[in-house]
């Protein structure tokens, strides 16, 4: 956590000194850094004088007088050690200047009761990142007792300068919001264990609700020593609800503590996974009216506002939907493609965050019945593309339908998502995809068969057919060249290679590309208007420049991408895919 909360403040243009207790641990840190910000070279997020200017603005140290005795900012980001912390506390408390603003990145320890180890206590507050700070968008500022106004407010912003979105928690309260509400539904579904199976659990709330993980790779993936520490703590300050279930204990109790360990509620000597069928018979209410109903507590006790409350849960457990809406939906979240009519426009929104909205053939008709009622519907005046979730807009067609395709199968799937993206093309209404995350494959062409695309700065394009020993089957052959010439669109999907959003908006594939920050603000204004234009010249422009060829130029694709499915090559990539491993292509 240490080494990304300083990369992060050093590319907001903060000099930044890490202090650790040995030299080895900073080493650590360094080269933990250099990795990071090579991995964004690489994708293109940075160029390397970049990288090189932020790793310019962060000096490393072992004295934590050097460390802290100018410092503006402190961040404390040790164990969570409630005597380890105070005694942190107190020896800066020593060295920093008395102005300066004091901050604890615990997850769930009680700021008041640090506060209490330093002087002026009004500065000292809680600045909780997410796990990996680079990429977690959420930071919970969270106030004690004394906090004073204007430091919580300074922090907002500061935390906005690093690009993170932060809430405000308004009452010291353990757990703040995220881990109130993660940890208690975690602790609820190891409760259900005498009627349930683990895997039929996981299976059922990965795959209908939408959670990323179930709650058991969840617990896994934490730590189950940490969850029940977690629970120790609300149970002392709330009761036995909260106690930790006797499952949760035997496994700590025996070592398995989770992936750390190898072994929790899953053995990981090979990455576990659960499939849609094995959740049969399970209801996700169970779990997520518990989820919901902790949620409706910090907002009677005042820990936060509803707004931040919706926010960081959306953010901090990476869900397409917060708790309020979860509620609002009547608890059913199991449609794979959600159609919601706001303020003159229909958003469609791929609804399989766990499988990174990949699309299915069932989903393509949805879309094509969404899209004819709309053509009809006077009240709406644009059409938007999303994915739930913050991970992807759509990574394409399902693959795991493919390997039993024969050749007039893979006809009928081609055609099937080129009649669905016609729809799209030929739209009287203006049609925007918004993208965030990976937009590949089968999602690049449905985004490409809009008339904008609006993308996030963490956004990324390419066409990875050709890794299967496939190529593009839904327009990807016409729509790529048409939008950024056959030469870039021959090295993209003859290589595969993704692109950053940046590369993706200077090559004309993005309409425009806007930072995270202030991403959904933009897309708003952009499509509100487009929304404003007027319908029948809008229409107009749309027919001059589609192109006649488009029917010819679909066939030919079509063609060629069936005639794949009958080669060894194909067979291998799919079966490769599906192993996780590189494919052995011999040209048969």
């Amino acid at each position: 956590m240490g080494h990304g909360i300083a990369q992060v403040s050093a590319s907001a243009g903060y000099q930044v000194v890490v202090r650790d207790i040995s030299q080895e641990f900073l080493d650590k840190g360094l080269e933990a850094i250099k990795s990071s910000l090579g991995r964004f070279v690489k994708r293109e997020r940075l160029s390397q004088s970049q990288a090189d200017e932020i790793l310019g603005r962060i000096r490393f140290t072992t004295s934590l007088d050097e460390a802290v005795s100018n410092a503006n900012l402190v961040i404390e980001a040790v164990p969570e050690i409630m005597d380890l912390k105070r005694r942190v506390w107190a020896e800066v408390d020593e060295l920093a200047p008395r102005d300066a603003i004091l901050a604890t990145n615990t997850s769930s320890l009680s700021i008041t009761e640090m506060a209490r180890h330093v002087s002026h206590p009004e500065r000292f507050l809680g600045m909780h990142f997410f796990n990996p700070p680079v990429l977690m968008k959420l930071v919970e500022v969270n106030q004690g007792e004394q906090t004073s106004p204007e430091v919580v407010n300074t922090v907002m912003e500061i935390a906005r300068r690093m690009r993170k979105t932060p809430v405000w928690v308004r009452k010291d309260s353990p757990g703040f919001i995220v881990n109130r509400v993660l940890i208690t539904y975690l602790n609820e579904a190891a409760k259900l264990l005498d009627q349930y199976s683990v895997r039929q659990i996981d299976a059922a709330m990965q795959h209908r609700a939408g959670m990323p993980l179930g709650p058991f790779m969840l617990c896994d993936l934490i730590g189950l020593d940490i969850v029940v520490n977690i629970l120790r703590t609300f149970e002392s300050k709330w009761g036995e609800y909260y106690t930790p279930e006797s499952r949760l204990l035997e496994l700590v109790k025996s070592g398995k503590l989770g992936r750390k360990t190898g072994e929790g509620f899953y053995k990981y000597d090979v990455r576990p996974s659960v499939n849609e069928k094995e959740g049969e018979g399970f209801d996700v209410q169970l779990l997520l009216k518990p989820f919901v109903a902790e949620a409706e507590k910090l907002l009677e006790e005042g820990v936060a506002s509803k707004e931040d409350i919706e926010t960081a849960v959306k953010l901090g457990c990476n869900l397409a939907w917060g708790p309020f809406e979860i509620k609002e939906k009547g608890f059913n979240l199991g449609e794979d493609v959600i159609a919601e009519k706001q303020k003159g426009v229909l958003w469609i929104t791929l609804n399989r965050p766990s499988k990174l909205n990949s699309l299915t053939l069932d989903m393509l008709d949805q879309i094509s019945t969404l899209l004819a009622k709309a053509e009809k519907d006077s009240e709406v005046k644009v059409i938007a593309f999303k994915g739930a979730g913050d991970r992807a807009f759509c990574a394409g067609a399902d693959v795991s339908q493919f390997p039993s395709l024969t050749k007039s199968g893979a006809q009928k799937l081609s055609e099937k998502g080129q009649n669905v993206f016609k729809q799209i093309i030929t739209c009287s209404k203006p049609t925007i995809a918004v993208i965030h995350g990976y937009c590949l494959g089968g999602g690049n062409e449905l985004a490409m068969a809009c008339d904008y695309r609006l993308a996030s700065e963490a956004a990324s394009f390419g066409q990875p057919e050709i890794t299967l020993g496939l190529i593009p089957g839904w327009g990807g052959t016409y729509l790529l060249p048409k939008l950024i010439g056959p030469a870039r669109a021959l090295e993209l999907i003859s290589t595969g290679r993704r692109i950053s959003a940046k590369e993706a908006e200077k090559i004309g594939l993005v309409t425009k590309v806007f930072e995270a920050s202030e991403f959904n603000e933009k897309v708003e204004e952009f499509i509100s208007n487009i929304a404003r234009g007027p319908p029948l010249a809008l229409k107009s422009v749309k027919q001059l420049l589609k192109g006649k060829e488009l029917e010819e130029a679909f066939k030919m694709e079509t063609e060629e991408f069936s005639k794949l499915f009958e080669t060894e090559d194909t067979k291998e990539g799919l079966k490769a895919f599906n192993e996780r491993r590189k494919p052995a292509f011999k040209g048969l």
